[in-house]
């Protein structure tokens, strides 16, 4: 700051034309500070909020299976080549699976058939709905009091239509074409317990994520590297799962 002062005695101060550059300088320099810091936080917000959904996914999926396995009979889970997941196909690979219990059936569409509009609408191997969209489900337990969803025909197909009335949704389904919502990526379940009784343990693996194949690394299921150009660092979440898990006859 400068002072100058008149022949009248009279001082007038104020600021050079360097100094207010400078005040400028700093003032903006801090506004950008703040920005990119909100919008930093802006995108750790967003994670954060799709991490927990899938977590709470998770944890909801987990107590529904614990809760029915434990209500079924080892000797009635339906098995494919022993395998207790049952998964259908079609040319471009798995495109939905399900575990049938007995009375309950767990019944889904891999994350792979949700990302893909052509597979959704064609495929097959893809679970619906009887609605009148049938619209292909996400993740479901089905009252399947007969077995009719584990028992493949004479020419080795499942029933791949599933009653309204009958499913509980456990994921969400997409409600557009262009939505990406948590899905399925992977499901093991392995029996532990060798004997052949109605009381069994099993272990099971499952993976959750965001539907958005081109933002994951398949391989190894984790979401891309900020340097990847397909990286989305505000939504791409995904989250490992374990379990054990017993029949109770």
């Amino acid at each position: 700051m400068t002072q100058r002062c008149k022949q009248s005695g009279w001082c007038t101060q104020g600021f050079t034309l360097v100094e207010l550059m400078l005040a400028m300088t700093f003032i903006s320099v801090l506004l950008l500070s703040i920005a990119m810091t909100a919008i930093q936080a802006g995108h750790i917000y967003n994670r954060g909020m799709v991490l927990r959904s899938i977590n709470q996914s998770g944890r909801d999926i987990a107590d529904s299976l614990r809760r029915d396995f434990l209500q079924a009979n080892a000797k009635k889970i339906a098995t494919a080549n022993n395998n207790p997941v049952i998964t259908l196909s079609d040319p471009g690979g798995v495109r939905s699976g399900r575990i049938c219990l007995g009375y309950y059936t767990y019944v889904w569409n891999t994350a792979a058939a949700l990302d893909s509009e052509a597979v959704r609408t064609s495929s097959s191997a893809v679970v619906r709905l009887t609605d009148s969209a049938h619209t292909p489900v996400n993740f479901a337990r089905v009252i399947d009091e007969d077995g009719a969803l584990c028992r493949a025909d004479a020419r080795g197909k499942y029933q791949n239509e599933i009653d309204v009335a009958n499913t509980t949704h456990l994921l969400k389904n997409l409600s557009s074409p262009d939505e990406v919502v948590v899905a399925l990526h992977k499901i093991v379940v392995q029996k532990i317990t060798k004997e052949d009784d109605t009381e069994q343990l099993y272990k099971i693996q499952y993976v959750l994520g965001t539907s958005k194949l081109s933002e994951i690394n398949t391989a190894d299921n984790t979401c891309k590297p900020p340097a990847d150009a397909a990286a989305n660092l505000d939504f791409c979440a995904i989250n490992n799962f374990d379990m054990m898990v017993r029949t109770n006859g």
